[in-house]
């Protein structure tokens, strides 16, 4: 990847420091240009008592409030949008904000698969922030996983196709 927007990684709640030292980490090995922003508490009205879970545009919300060139959320609380039962993330299409969720990319997983979920999570939502629709390769990042297995099972970067589109995308007029 080349000319790549600067990240930044924006903790919501409080997601765990070493788990957004490695993905930042995880994204500068890919390419990406990180930094890692202050902590900002969860947004006020997000959670929603009778579900037991955090609504994502909230958080999506507080990301789009942050100036940055691109922000990514991060947090560890249980997240849903629309009516969908949950959600690992969220994004504003063609947009600069995107958000993930570490709360169930915990669920039966070693350090490994735990940092490989949330490192797939991350340049998916970022995939979509690019103007990157969902992919019909199983193994290329956009594929939409609705579930952790679909997440383990595909990569962790972008498909020629799609690797192609965003060069498209970020070539300048």
């Amino acid at each position: 990847m080349t000319d790549m927007p600067r990240i930044t990684l924006l903790p919501v709640g409080n997601p765990d420091r070493r788990a957004l030292d490695d993905l930042a980490r995880d994204l500068g090995g890919m390419g990406f240009d990180v930094e890692l922003a202050g902590r900002h508490a969860l947004p006020q009205g997000a959670f929603d008592a009778r579900r037991g879970q955090f609504h994502a545009d909230a958080l999506l919300g507080l990301a789009l409030s942050v100036r940055a060139e691109r922000v990514l959320a991060v947090t560890d609380v249980d997240l849903y949008a629309g009516d969908l039962n949950f959600v690992f993330g969220i994004a504003q299409p063609s947009g600069e904000a995107c958000v993930i969720s570490l709360f169930r990319l915990y669920l039966d997983a070693d350090e490994e698969h735990f940092r490989g979920r949330a490192l797939k999570e991350a340049v998916h939502e970022l995939g979509h922030t690019f103007g990157l629709g969902h992919c019909a390769n199983p193994g290329c990042v956009m594929w939409f996983s609705n579930t952790l297995g679909e997440t383990d099972r595909k990569g962790a970067a972008y498909c020629p196709r799609c690797e192609e589109t965003l060069h498209l995308v970020r070539r300048p007029a």
